[in-house]
């Protein structure tokens, strides 16, 4: 396979730049948006559909207008956000981001170089053991691709999704890529040369705004999530194992972070409309954070579970990876990323979500809790899902009984 450099990939085609005079101000009435079927991308729809009056256009990679406009329904569905009433303002788009000109048309691409005001880019393709070559095509490329088309024509404001992972300022020219190896690592690789070909477009004239989310949960009224995260793999396999790792409860154990979908969705939406003043990336993130014993705790309350040595619990899980209908299998692959998880080693990193929060200041859009009650809101949705089992017993674990029902007397 042909060896790829993140760091020569970070070099945006000199060709690239905004031509023509920019739009007229005002809100984008024409948006294009990638990654519709995706997790986020349908939640920014749905934003987009709720609080602006923009028509939106999504890339989406299917066979025929038909396929793509079916694919965009199922997603919305399965996510509980599908609305008979405002798909006449969407337009699907057949098209790839792995490939030349988006695999356009030259006629489509023409049509939208002219008609877009503004562009979201959320589409990417994700696998946490991907290497960053396989991810490369749709990550890096694609981004390209997509910048491309922001400045054909005329500029248009781009917003990119990219991920708290990447960390420092995708302007300092002297800083290198991630290194490879660690689980997810070849995803941030892409998208850190995605962030810097974006900030090369933005040098270059074109108004840009990289956003950095935190791990998106579900949302925080509905729980409605996408199924493929490691960490309610880890979740799913303490109740089908009936087993769950003895995790230290004290401050420097393991914890946390979410930051519910609904919050990330408005706020994009909400932060590309204004301008911003400055180019900084904005982190999206979930500032309350929960200790891993706690969110393993909310589990233990609904689903009979033992709590086991960490190593005898990450033994059982790998012996059972195969059961359960395949249940397990996604955990079992995730094994060292878990092992990282219980030491703590993996930790979500602090970032500083300042420039957000201003931004957001007086929006009433803010970052929900992280607490029992969102955790709640997430088993419910998982449950009725069918991705967790029905909790065949409610009980309280030994813990709880002894501190709180010892002696029927009412509570002072």
């Amino acid at each position: 396979m042909h060896h790829h450099d993140p760091a020569t990939d970070a070099v945006l085609d000199p060709g690239i730049a905004p031509g023509g005079a920019a739009r007229a101000a005002g809100p984008a009435r024409h948006v294009l948006l990638t990654g519709a079927t995706g997790f986020l991308g349908a939640f920014l729809l749905r934003e987009l559909l709720d609080h602006t009056n923009a028509h939106v256009w999504c890339l989406i990679r299917a066979d025929s207008d038909h396929h793509a406009a079916a694919r965009l329904r199922e997603a919305m569905r399965r996510y509980l956000i599908w609305d008979d009433r405002s798909a006449e303002r969407v337009t699907p788009v057949v098209g790839d981001l792995t490939a030349p000109s988006l695999d356009l048309t030259p006629a489509r691409w023409a049509e939208l170089a002219e008609r877009i005001d503004a562009v979201q880019h959320a589409g990417a393709q994700v696998g946490h053991a991907a290497p960053y070559s396989a991810l490369r095509a749709a990550n890096v490329c694609g981004t390209q691709e997509i910048v491309r088309l922001a400045c054909e024509r005329r500029g248009k404001p781009l917003s990119f999704i990219s991920t708290a992972a990447v960390s420092g300022d995708p302007a300092d020219r002297a800083a290198t890529p991630p290194p490879p190896g660690r689980p997810g690592g070849g995803y941030v690789a892409g998208k850190w040369v995605a962030e810097r070909l974006v900030r090369q477009a933005g040098d270059r004239g074109l108004p840009v705004l990289i956003h950095r989310p935190g791990r998106i949960s579900g949302h925080s009224v509905t729980g409605a999530c996408q199924l493929d995260d490691g960490i309610w793999h880890f979740v799913r396999a303490i109740t089908l194992l009936g087993l769950a790792p003895d995790v230290a409860a004290s401050d420097g154990g393991p914890d946390v972070s979410f930051s519910p979908v609904d919050y990330v969705a408005r706020a994009i939406v909400r932060m590309s409309a204004q301008d911003t003043g400055s180019a900084a990336p904005r982190y999206l993130v979930n500032q309350s954070r929960m200790p891993l014993s706690e969110l393993i705790g909310h589990v233990a309350k609904r689903y009979a579970v033992s709590y086991v040595p960490q190593d005898m619990w990450l033994e059982r899980l790998w012996e059972a990876r195969h059961r359960h209908d395949g249940a397990l299998l996604k955990a079992g692959v995730l094994v060292k990323y878990y092992r990282a998880l219980l030491s703590g080693t993996g930790r979500p990193p602090t970032v500083d979500d300042g420039d957000s929060v201003r931004d957001l200041a007086g929006t009433g859009i803010t970052c929900p809790p992280l607490d029992g009650a969102l955790i709640g809101v997430y088993l419910d949705y998982f449950q009725s899902a069918g991705f967790l089992p029905v909790p065949t017993t409610t009980r309280y674990t030994p813990r709880e009984d002894s501190e709180n029902h010892q002696c029927g007397l009412p509570e002072q």
